[in-house]
């Protein structure tokens, strides 16, 4: 099994559970649906290709997020002042926000679903990949 990229952590709980990562070296959104049922995560990801000028757009806010994340771990700046965009950021935060709207979800028709393991190369953000597995599908 490879590991591959993960080029965003949209959300987090626990661990990933909305961003977009690399399946077979392809762009992809992944997300672990939330079971109201049993009060938590799937075990599992709904994973969709993403289109590239969405993509373009999230690494773009991605980009500013990681500025924000370096500042405060460097602590010039404090988690209530600015989170989550620099102040010379804002702006153009807000912009993509808008741009991106509910577009970054998988698409429930085209999805796949996975299992995933992620893990750190390097401290940061911007340090982890993932291996992903087939659900098996159980015939009765």
């Amino acid at each position: 099994m490879v590991w591959e990229r993960v080029y965003t952590i949209n959300e987090w709980w626990d661990g990933p559970r909305l961003g977009v990562a690399d399946i077979s070296g392809q762009p992809h959104i992944y997300a672990s649906p939330f079971n109201t049922l049993k009060g938590d995560f799937e075990d599992y990801f709904l994973v969709s290709p993403i289109d590239e000028e969405l993509l373009r757009l999230v690494l773009e806010d991605w980009e500013i997020w990681i500025r924000w994340s370096d500042a405060f771990y460097r602590k010039e700046i404090s988690n209530t002042e600015t989170h989550p965009a620099l102040p010379e950021d804002q702006e153009r935060h807000r912009e993509l926000l808008r741009l991106i709207g509910t577009r970054l979800q998988v698409d429930p028709e085209g999805s796949r679903k996975l299992y995933a393991e992620f893990r750190s190369f390097r401290r940061g953000w911007n340090g982890l990949e993932v291996q992903w597995r087939e659900v098996k599908v159980e015939r009765s």
